[in-house]
């Protein structure tokens, strides 16, 4: 992954940063005079070369492709400037144009421009506009421009914003393409991960999964699937039981111990569950509800 700014911008104080965590980062950062606008912030990535059509005549298609997304990198001052002239989303709008990607406006420096002390300086007399105008500017952005700014403070704020930013679209294309094809299923639970059972390569946890499975069903409980995995060590011998004759019956009469109170008698799982598990392991057609 290439991340590529203007010389110009490179050599900004507030950029010191910017070098190291992006190599840490594992991307390249490249200094170049060939983008529109000096405070850009732009990212590239190389890709195979494939044959292309231009007008009936084939060559290679180009090594590499920008990403659709870029940062617009300003100080508070500049930004203060153009909010008093009333300019600021018409100077975003044409720096987008130029850029062809969606624009974020990043804003360094804007705890320093409003910090307020206790005394008159000649500093405080040469702020143009008020923390209010700021925020009303922001927003007239999004709404008319559609574009997003992040207010930072420091030159690591800033670095990280970019390494940040650099990670999420080097990983844009597989997140796309895993997300299509989840898309794909009828039924998702890749974000279900609530009382989950590891389960290692030598098949350890197993039999804990397979108890988790009968606990989970309702009008179950820990003590239920115990007991029935007790008796039926793997589902292969629970689906073998079920399609017996009796099995209903055989199911219904296993006894559950209350664990909770010690001396009591063991009950039974009972008919209606031992019903809703066969029909569970052994009917056919999927579209068959369990109450």
């Amino acid at each position: 992954m290439y991340v590529e700014i203007h010389p110009v911008l490179a050599e900004a104080w507030y950029m010191a940063d910017v070098s190291r965590e992006v190599t840490s980062a594992s991307a390249h950062l490249i200094t170049t005079s060939s983008i529109c606008d000096p405070a850009l912030v732009m990212w590239s990535r190389q890709v195979p070369q494939t044959l292309i059509n231009d007008d009936g005549l084939a060559k290679l298609g180009p090594q590499s492709e920008r990403a659709s997304l870029a940062l617009y990198v300003c100080t508070a001052e500049e930004a203060a400037r153009h909010v008093r002239a009333g300019s600021l989303g018409a100077h975003v709008r044409r720096v987008r144009d130029l850029a062809g990607a969606a624009l974020t406006l990043v804003v360094f420096g804007v705890n320093d421009y409003f910090k307020s002390c206790g005394r008159k300086t000649m500093n405080s007399s040469r702020k143009l506009i008020g923390e209010l105008d700021l925020e009303l500017a922001i927003t007239d952005l999004l709404v008319t421009t559609d574009c997003d700014t992040v207010l930072v403070n420091s030159s690591s704020e800033l670095a990280l914003l970019i390494v940040q930013h650099t990670k999420a679209i080097a990983e844009a294309p597989y997140k796309m393409s895993k997300r299509a094809y989840d898309e794909q299923s009828e039924l998702y639970l890749r974000g279900e991960n609530r009382k989950c059972v590891t389960v290692d390569k030598q098949g350890n946890g197993v039999s804990r999964l397979w108890q988790q499975m009968i606990a989970v069903l309702p009008h179950s409980s820990l003590e239920t699937s115990r007991a029935l995995c007790a008796k039926y060590p793997t589902p292969l011998d629970l689906y073998e039981s079920l399609n017996s004759p009796d099995s209903v019956n055989e199911l219904a009469n296993i006894g559950v111990s209350r664990t909770a109170v010690p001396g009591s008698k063991a009950r039974r799982i009972g008919p209606e569950f031992a019903r809703k598990l066969h029909t569970l392991f052994t009917v056919t057609d999927g579209d068959i509800l369990l109450d």
